[in-house]
């Protein structure tokens, strides 16, 4: 692969230059820069909005199917660079190679899905029961910010993107400063697809020199963001100075919980591959283990078997089931979280620490948590890391009180073989996704959403584009009544 470096996108040029210093991008791996990415200001800001602007007035006027033969070359154009995303993704955030790629397959079905979405964009018309007839008509909402992290640096992009561009929107996009070459190829991508200059434009670096600016900016009606539940209060409250619709996809800390009558070996193995999987940095991930007293012992061991077997290292190479955190800061926490644990008589069965035959890098080992107390931070705060906190209950009521403990409630979820209980786990737990013997949670078909402090509106689905329209009614008689 050509030696690649990220850049910003505005219009349809691509630049580099800026009047703020550019950022370190760190292979998380080994700890060494990979090359630094250019840092925008307020001024490229400005600029983006003008071409938005003009980007807008362009891209709403073109009927919703032929925007959607436009989604569909994005999707092609990203299974081209299948090769080259997957690379970015395991150098700039850890991930293993393999996974990485499997994410812009992902992302690409993403766009598919929504050219679908954008080729259905109906209106209504009804009678009034005062006379004549009522037109809706959706129309899009105009300028979206979204702000996307490091953690899933494509699918992520590409679940805020597919759903504005099917509406009618324009995009300023700014990706995470620890994955830009990430945001640069799916930059590329779509303009190669040949969308109209403005419609997507990628800003880089230091959140501080954009964000501000786009929260600021009046032209700007709508912003998409996924990160941390503290993040999005703040983005919240600046919001309401403009007006500004909100999409908020927040902080997760899932319970699983597993009922006596569960197919225990299987839970504990699908468990222990989705809970390491990423390393552990998937907002969905299952975080809070609440086991039925007569079968913890059985899970915990099958779960301990799978934790050991993976294989920690370069996630570049091919034997590598799990790569490092994406950041040291990440370590940082998860030490303190583990040693509070401990502290509050939890017993650690497995990992607890930095894995020291990674010599370099920001690895951390799989660990599993036993007998982990109520008042431990780690059952409130959210590891987002290979940490597994276990613990045990007699009672299915008294761990479903316990599952809804925390402000959180993005994902849960049970393992059992009654459809009762089944159905109670359903309705009782309070968690936007809610996965009955599995983990799949995210599908492009279905909302993927939070309630609680987890998120406020709708990704995916048929429902996710409504998030980026208004529905304009228009009351039309052809003679004027009588007064």
């Amino acid at each position: 692969m050509p030696e690649q470096h990220p850049k910003y996108l505005i219009g349809d040029t691509w630049g580099t230059a800026s009047d703020l210093p550019p950022m370190a991008v760190v292979n998380p791996a080994t700890g060494d820069t990979l090359y630094e990415v250019p840092c925008c200001s307020p001024k490229h800001v400005a600029q983006a909005l003008q071409h938005a602007e003009a980007g807008f007035a362009e891209w709403s006027a073109i009927p919703g199917w032929q925007r959607a033969q436009y989604l569909r070359r994005i999707a092609e154009e990203i299974v081209k660079r299948r090769e080259d995303f997957g690379r970015a993704i395991a150098t700039e955030m850890g991930r293993v190679h393999a996974m990485a790629i499997g994410e812009a397959d992902s992302a690409a079905q993403q766009f598919v899905w929504m050219a679908g979405e954008a080729e259905r964009l109906f209106g209504q018309t009804i009678t009034s029961r005062f006379g004549g007839h009522l037109s809706i008509t959706p129309e899009p909402v105009g300028i979206v910010a979204a702000f996307s992290p490091w953690n899933f640096p494509l699918g992520l992009p590409a679940r805020k993107l597919a759903p504005a561009l099917a509406a009618g929107c324009v995009v300023i996009l700014r990706p995470s400063e620890q994955t830009p070459l990430v945001g640069t190829i799916l930059g590329e991508c779509c303009q190669a697809a040949g969308l109209p200059s403005g419609v997507v434009q990628i800003l880089q670096g230091d959140p501080q020199g954009v964000s501000p600016a786009l929260m600021e900016a009046e032209a700007v009606r709508k912003i998409s963001f996924t990160g941390s539940t503290r993040v999005g209060r703040l983005l919240m409250a600046q919001s309401a100075q403009t007006v500004k619709r909100v999409s908020m996809e927040l902080g997760g800390h899932a319970p699983l919980i597993i009922c006596p009558d569960a197919d225990v070996p299987a839970a504990a193995r699908l468990a222990a591959k989705f809970k390491f999987m990423n390393t552990g940095q998937i907002c969905g991930s299952p975080s809070r283990f609440f086991l039925h007293e007569e079968v913890a012992e059985a899970f915990t061991e099958v779960f301990m078997s799978e934790a050991e077997n993976l294989r920690i290292g370069d996630p570049m190479a091919s034997e590598t089931t799990m790569g490092p955190m994406a950041s040291p800061a990440q370590l940082d926490k998860l030490e303190r979280l583990v040693s509070d644990a401990v502290e509050r008589g939890a017993t650690l069965r497995l990992g607890g620490g930095r894995a020291r035959e990674q010599n370099k890098g920001f690895f951390f080992t799989p660990t599993v948590l036993e007998n982990v107390t109520d008042d431990a931070e780690i059952m409130s705060e959210e590891p987002f890391g290979p940490v597994a906190s276990l613990t045990t209950y007699s009672d299915l009521s008294d761990a479903i009180a316990r599952a809804n403990s925390t402000q959180y409630g993005l994902a849960a979820y049970a393992f059992t073989r009654s459809e009762v209980v089944a159905r109670r786990l359903s309705a009782e737990l309070q968690s936007g996704m809610v996965g009955i013997n599995n983990f799949q949670l995210s599908h492009f078909e279905a909302p993927f959403s939070g309630v609680k402090h987890s998120g406020v509106g709708i990704e995916g689905g048929q429902m996710a584009i409504n998030e980026y329209l208004t529905f304009k009614t228009t009351h039309a008689e052809f003679e004027v009544p009588a007064a």
